[in-house]
């Protein structure tokens, strides 16, 4: 019963079933591994996919697919499977490969399905010398057995055949091995047997305690690192699922000594390599490398890749704008990325959160981008990425990307340019806000005074925000209008009043107000409304830069221009949802490379493996296995020959090398 038992499992793990079910729930699985990005933030999964299924997903660990316990297991049991195939099958192939399979019983070759027989007057020494040439010719090995009832050849070609089932076979097993011996097999193991506790909260590596810090000999792992110039670190940080990581100790210290970038005309970058310092732990022995793509530093099993580039620190000079009140000057901050730093404004509070700074930033832009018939700057979505076939690659200067979030948690995310950029031939400062990390940024533009700076602009927002100017504005616009019979200048007075007053109020007010006016009068009161308003806030921009000790700006059409998209914007300030407004007045840039740490023992078992699977793929593809038998039995004074062919694939060539032999052996001097 027992063996009986044995020899049933034994069957199970080795069946054919078993192989192809694992190996279509591994092609699913790394489908979806594919498919699906891994290791993501969890919002994001809830947006793309919806709370149910997103926490169901997470569940079965589809975000992290690879290092799932399941497919390991599942490609343990693979390995198991092809390698009991591999035990039962191996020795009964390379006997076959050896063997020449005598047929003592001429019927049994009559019941192929390739086979012939015929009569021959020569004599036998002559049938079997000619025979022996034939199949030598056609490349057969050739095996011969005498006995009174006759004489019996076996020949066979393409016996490594057989090798190309081994091969391939192997090459599943090698191709296993490598895989679990590069998966995070070891460092789950440490943490289920070993005591080792991944770490949800950011910390310095002095800070993060024994327990999350991973052995030197893990066997495999795999983690990146941001290294500044003249910064060191000894530690790559691993993540361990979406929210929490483990610290693994490197066998070496690396400091980054100098960091190079090269850069096309256009501003894509073109080569960027790392100098570094490598100091041996245990030696304390030290050498100088170059890591550029392509040309990693190996030392002590460790892949040191040039992944990537990044800002290391970088000091920023910002202005910081108000967006509402009669103040009009910037405060100045001085900032570092990546520290975070905590504004005062309105009564709240208020923290930015660094995510980017690029010195040199290049994206697809076109100038024409927006609506021409519209002649407005805005949107700017479709010049900062447009899809039309105008559209180029421009470096569009130093950018900053952070987030204002307030003291309830609530958060703005900014994109925002440090030199004006041209949008209708006009020079504008660009900013890109959302309030979901998910979608793509809304562009706002504010335009740039005839210095090139957006002061102009904050003065005539802050002074619109003044009732007092607004008065003063007023009264300077009706004392420039000619004297009419038909108005008096205590009725243009209070028009103008209502007009900048409703327009303070947000440009939505004033439309609702022209809105409601008759039909009939819509049009003129429309253009007086109009008139009006661009003659109050051309003197109340008059007045505040008179107030600021400048000259009064001179009527030309880079200033018409100018306060024609002030007006458009101030229009649509309210959409811009945050509270001050943010630009970057200076930098001095801290470089920083990122590199890729990896240990991967099973990397060479891999690219082992795949060649196995070429060259056994290659083998039984192109390496043909022939049997054939001829049996030579005496019949009064001539001899009956009986010839058969067998094969494991019977294609258009088999049949073509039948027909062949057929016509060799058959020839006129033998019959």
């Amino acid at each position: 019963m027992i063996n009986s038992l044995k020899s049933r499992w034994w069957d199970f793990l080795g069946s054919m079933r078993l192989a192809i079910s694992l190996l279509s729930i591994l092609s699913i699985a790394s489908a979806i591994g594919t498919l699906v990005k891994q290791n993501e933030p969890m919002v994001n999964y809830i947006d793309q996919f919806g709370i149910f299924w997103a926490e169901w997903f997470g569940k079965l660990g589809l975000y992290d697919v690879y290092n799932q316990a399941w497919f390991l297991i599942i490609l343990l049991f693979l390995l198991i499977s092809t390698s009991v195939c591999l035990i039962r099958n191996t020795p009964k192939m390379l006997r076959d490969m050896r063997e020449f399979k005598n047929h003592t019983r001429t019927n049994s070759l009559r019941h192929l399905h390739e086979h012939r027989e015929w009569l021959s007057d020569a004599p036998l020494g002559q049938i079997t010398q000619h025979a022996a040439n034939v199949f030598d010719a056609q490349g057969y090995k050739l095996r011969a057995k005498h006995n009174e009832a006759g004489t019996y050849l076996a020949a066979k070609r393409g016996r490594f055949n057989r090798l190309g089932y081994i091969l391939t076979h192997l090459a599943i097993i090698v191709i296993c091995v490598g895989g679990l011996l590069d998966s995070e097999l070891s460092i789950r193991a440490q943490v289920a047997l070993f005591g080792k506790e991944p770490q949800a909260n950011a910390a310095t590596y002095k800070q993060v305690p024994p327990a999350g810090i991973l052995s030197s000999n893990t066997l495999s792992y795999r983690g990146n690192i941001n290294l500044p110039e003249g910064a060191a670190a000894d530690y790559v940080e691993l993540t361990y699922d979406q929210n929490h990581y483990l610290l693994q100790e490197l066998p070496f210290a690396i400091r980054l000594n100098q960091f190079i970038v090269d850069y096309y005309s256009t501003g894509m970058p073109k080569r960027f390599a790392s100098n570094v310092t490598v100091q041996d732990k245990t030696t304390g022995e030290s050498f100088d490398q170059t890591i550029e793509v392509n040309h990693p530093l190996r030392y002590k099993g460790v892949a040191v890749y040039q992944a990537s580039f990044a800002d290391g620190g970088s000091a920023l000079n910002l202005n910081i704008y108000p967006l509402n009140g009669t103040v009009a000057q910037a405060a100045k901050l001085d900032a570092t990325m990546f520290q975070n730093h905590a504004l005062s404004y309105g009564g709240k509070n208020y923290m930015l959160e660094w995510r980017e700074f690029k010195p040199i930033n290049v994206e697809p832009f076109n100038e024409n981008g927006a609506p021409e018939a519209a002649q407005e700057v805005m949107p700017l979505s479709h010049a900062l990425r447009p899809t039309g076939a105008n559209q180029q690659f421009k470096n569009l200067g130093p950018v900053i990307q952070f987030v204002l979030r307030d003291d309830q948690n609530d958060a703005l995310e900014f994109r925002n340019y440090m030199n004006p950029i041209m949008l209708n031939n006009f020079p504008v400062f660009v900013s890109g806000v959302r309030n979901d990390p998910n979608k793509e940024f809304n562009y706002f533009g504010i335009p740039a005074d005839s210095e090139q700076t957006p002061n102009d602009f904050m003065r005539l927002r802050a002074a619109l925000a003044n009732s007092e100017l607004r008065a003063q504005a007023v009264e300077a616009y009706v004392k420039t209008l000619p004297a009419s019979t038909a108005i008096t200048p205590e009725q243009l007075s209070k028009s103008a009043h209502k007009t900048i007053d409703l327009f303070a109020q947000g440009g939505k007010s004033l439309e609702n107000w022209l809105v409601a006016t008759p039909a009939d009068q819509r049009d003129v009161v429309v253009k007086f409304a109009v008139s009006q308003l661009e003659g109050t806030l051309w003197q109340l921009m008059q007045i505040a830069r008179t107030q600021a000790q400048l000259a009064v700006l001179p009527e030309n059409d880079y200033n018409r221009q100018f306060m024609r998209i002030a007006t458009e914007r101030l229009t649509q300030g309210n959409d811009y949802l945050a509270p001050i407004y943010v630009q970057l007045a200076g930098f001095k840039q801290v470089q920083a490379s990122v590199l890729q740490m990896t240990r991967s023992p099973g990397q060479f078992w891999v690219y082992l493996g795949s060649l196995m699977l070429v060259l056994g793929t290659l083998a039984m593809t192109f390496i043909r296995e022939r049997r054939v038998w001829l049996h030579i039995k005496p019949e009064g004074t001539q001899h009956r020959m009986v010839l058969a062919m067998s094969s494991t694939r019977r294609t258009m060539d088999y049949q073509r090398a039948w027909t062949d032999l057929q016509n060799e052996l058959m020839n006129s001097n033998l019959k």
